[in-house]
């Protein structure tokens, strides 16, 4: 597969990914809907497997854009 299209694919993700976990978060933080036992733990639930995902997701959009990583650092043979 194209590296563009991957890292697209893999960008979009990573912003659902991103979101879910920002929105459970918030939701978590500040006790919503813990009046409704069943909502709150599908919540929290998908907060914690939602993490992981999130992890992968960011250690490949880094895989991809390594080249563009590097590049932002001086090299430590150009200064000698």
């Amino acid at each position: 597969m194209n590296k563009t299209i991957l890292l697209k694919i893999t960008n979009f993700c990573m912003f659902i990914s991103a979101l879910i976990q920002v929105s459970t978060g918030v939701a978590l933080f500040f006790n919503l809907f813990v009046s409704q036992i069943k909502v709150f733990e599908a919540i929290a639930e998908t907060h914690k497997y939602n993490g992981p995902v999130f992890i992968v997701l960011v250690m490949a959009h880094l895989s991809l854009n390594w080249g563009w990583v590097k590049s932002q650092f001086p090299s430590r043979r150009a200064a000698s």
